[in-house]
């Protein structure tokens, strides 16, 4: 099998089977943490063939689960190669499945790469008896009966396809001045270096547009950044990046500004709403307060209610 049947078959085996219905009813009584640690260890095994035979690796891989989620899930997995030292954990079906899957795709690729001897052998066939192409059905001038064969057109990048216009749309030569060459960035980034190739025209260009940034303390909260969120690092035009992270921080005030602390609102039953302090003393102070009894002629006595300013 070559490199490029491998290489497929190697692809194939990143999809495992996984029977639905089997997987419910064999997992009724596990709770969600072991359900979720035990699917992580056999996407794990299907991946790595085999788990390693080890408790405290299982339980990191599994999401840093219990041991008594471990003794429920180890229960369910047996020992590949015991008594090696190459010893492995592994689910029996997940390990016939594996096999199953392995045998088809190297089928396949081995069906592919016959087919693909054959149509070179009879490629090679034909191109060794030219005389299969003639009719041989020919009088007397069998020359005349022979199929004109066609011009050879011109080679798709030669000068004068190219003088031409002919050039296929899409495509270019490397010598063309339209040609697109890779781009090249001065400043660069690395985990272990950080910002690289920033220049003192850089810095006042920079100030100048974000006069409220402190432009040392953003670089080094951009690489913080950076380690942090390996995803981000694809990056490539770092002065653009850099840029739009002191544009967004001068946005929001810069690092001069001294942000304003949020007041803490709490929930006021009496008036039906979330209030801070100060509006809640307020409220009180607008709130109808009663005043002494007024006693009216029919002996009840009445609060009498002052009215707010």
């Amino acid at each position: 099998m070559d490199a490029a049947a491998v290489a497929i078959m190697e692809d194939e085996m990143n999809y495992m089977p996984l029977f639905v219905g089997d997987i419910i009813l064999s997992t009724a009584e596990m709770t969600p943490a072991q359900f979720g640690g035990y699917m992580r260890l056999l996407c794990y095994s299907w991946s790595n063939n085999g788990l390693p035979n080890d408790m405290e690796a299982c339980v990191r891989i599994a999401g840093g689960i219990s041991a008594t989620d471990w003794s429920i899930i180890r229960r369910r997995l047996v020992v590949l190669d015991e008594g090696t030292s190459e010893e492995r954990l592994s689910h029996p079906r997940l390990e016939a499945e594996r096999a199953k899957s392995e045998s088809k795709y190297r089928a396949r690729c081995e069906a592919a790469a016959k087919a693909r001897q054959s149509r070179e052998g009879s490629v090679s066939n034909s191109s060794s008896n030219p005389v299969s192409n003639v009719d041989t059905n020919v009088g007397s001038n069998p020359s005349s009966r022979l199929q004109p064969e066609p011009e050879p057109e011109p080679e798709p990048y030669s000068p004068e396809r190219r003088d031409k216009n002919e050039i296929p749309n899409g495509i270019s030569t490397s010598d063309s001045p339209t040609a697109r060459r890779p781009r090249t960035y001065r400043i660069g980034w690395s985990a272990e270096k950080g910002f690289s190739g920033i220049t003192d025209d850089d810095l006042a260009r920079w100030a100048a547009a974000n006069p409220g940034v402190d432009l040392a303390r953003q670089i080094a909260a951009a690489h913080a950044y950076l380690v942090d969120n390996p995803a981000k690092q694809g990056k490539r035009n770092w002065a653009a990046f850099l840029g739009r992270w002191f544009n967004r921080r001068q946005e929001r005030g810069g690092d001069t500004s001294s942000p304003t602390p949020a007041r803490r609102r709490y929930w006021r039953g009496q008036f039906g709403k979330s209030m801070t302090d100060e509006e809640y003393e307020s409220a009180l102070r607008g709130q109808s307060r009663p005043q002494k009894a007024e006693r009216t002629p029919d002996g009840v006595t009445r609060p009498q209610m002052k009215t707010p300013p």
